[in-house]
């Protein structure tokens, strides 16, 4: 999975940390792209919208993981009855 390759990113509700941790990498190689001079206007524009959606995936992953985490740490806080 990554998005360079223009594979589609896991559901950002069940994806594992380390699929996070991928798409976080690939995310700082579109930073990088944005800071290039030769970078068209257009294109430009085209990975704006990008980065956009991918915030929204990263931060619904980010919760998700926040969360499941969260209940195997703090079981009692959550009222769950195995």
């Amino acid at each position: 999975m990554s998005i360079r390759d223009g594979e589609d990113l896991p559901d950002p509700n069940t994806v594992s940390a380390g699929g996070l941790g991928r798409v976080l990498r690939d995310l700082a190689s579109v930073a990088d792209e944005l800071v290039a001079p030769v970078l068209t206007e257009e294109l430009r524009l085209v990975q704006y919208r990008r980065v956009a959606a991918l915030g929204e995936w990263i931060t619904t992953a980010a919760d998700s993981l926040h969360y499941d985490l969260d209940r195997q740490v703090n079981p009692d806080e959550f009222g769950d009855e195995d």
